[in-house]
């Protein structure tokens, strides 16, 4: 199996007459994961509800693999939707539950039980094929869900926070599950998360929505340093946003570093221990910025530091555009502070 490409162009939907998304256009590249982060009301799950056909939309198109699919029926697009709750239902085992896209599909129970059997075996549920779903744990129930969207062979794989009622041990495992999946199946497959950590360890790309528009879609590493605007930036923990004349200039706290000697001297207002690090806010110059440094390292409140800010992790807010990615220059500032 394979994936094929999703190309969303210029969608604009409006549920209940009120407008969510906004002419927005996305490209997700055949057999790649990309995670969909975005703060609430953004319209991440309306989105995913206008790709699949739950919803539809007031103007542009759909395609997979070439194909414009947004006139045609759900069942008929080729997609496979995971939603934040399981959606299982209680009155059949967990091997049935898998199986319900073929039993639509007109396969035999023999054959369907024996393909649903070998999917839950692919998501580590091989000994629940005849259990009940009222005693799996919620991760047991997410990875039902997840096969069961398997199942049905789809061109296109949707997952809706599927993580999100799992606590951290489950969530991690599921991670896991979900990547090595997609990567063995090459699916094309959109995951939306809240948690832009998640989303990094989840999308091969990551695609940030704002106000119902994607404002940027790249590599975890380029949003997270490289962001095209200072929204950008403060969604994925860019806190230093410094003025450098005409532009703005942004360096990630983890990339700040503070010396005893050496560097612009500041003062040290605030030391907040997190566990592997401790966040510090030094006053510089008029300007607060903020670091993270090793807890050995940090400095104490009201302490004269020095900051430096290394060039090559300092970061030009490109000009406002109109595009929605933006490689931007690499070339590292003069920074002034």
């Amino acid at each position: 199996m394979s994936g094929h490409e999703l190309d969303c162009r210029d969608l604009s939907v409006s549920p209940g007459d009120s407008p969510v998304l906004r002419g927005l256009s996305l490209t997700v590249p055949a057999g790649s994961r990309t995670a969909l982060v975005g703060p609430s009301g953004a319209g991440k799950t309306t989105l995913l509800r206008a790709i699949s056909g739950l919803q539809d939309i007031d103007a542009g198109e759909v395609r997979l693999g070439g194909e414009p699919i947004h006139a045609r029926a759900v069942h008929r697009r080729g997609i496979a939707v995971v939603f934040q709750e399981p959606r299982l239902l209680p009155h059949i085992d967990v091997q049935d539950n898998v199986a319900l896209a073929l039993r639509a599909a007109g396969v035999g129970r023999r054959e369907r039980r024996r393909t649903a059997a070998a999917q839950l075996e692919e998501v580590g549920l091989g000994g629940l094929a005849d259990r009940r779903v009222q005693g799996l744990s919620g991760g047991e129930q997410q990875r039902v869900a997840l096969a069961r969207a398997l199942c049905a062979n789809p061109r296109l794989l949707l997952l809706d926070e599927p993580l999100t009622a799992l606590d951290p041990s489950r969530r991690a495992a599921l991670r896991r599950v979900i990547v090595e999946l997609q990567q063995q199946r090459r699916l094309t497959t959109v995951i939306v998360t809240h948690d832009r950590s998640e989303a990094a360890e989840l999308g091969q790309r990551i695609a940030l929505m704002l106000e119902g528009l994607i404002v940027q879609h790249g590599e975890p590493r380029t949003l997270f340093e490289r962001p095209v605007s200072a929204a950008v930036a403060r969604f994925f923990g860019v806190s230093n946003l410094i003025p450098s004349g005409a532009e703005t200039l942004a360096i990630r706290p983890e990339h700040v570093r503070l010396e005893r000697e050496g560097g612009r001297r500041g003062i040290v207002v605030e030391a907040v221990y997190a566990g592997d690090h401790v966040r510090v806010v030094v006053e510089c110059g008029g300007q607060r910025l903020r670091a993270h440094v090793p807890p050995p390292d940090a400095p104490r409140v009201g302490e004269q530091i020095g900051v430096i800010l290394p060039s090559e992790h300092v970061w030009p807010l490109p000009a406002a555009t109109s595009r929605p990615e933006v490689t931007g220059s690499s070339a590292a500032p003069r920074v002034t502070l």
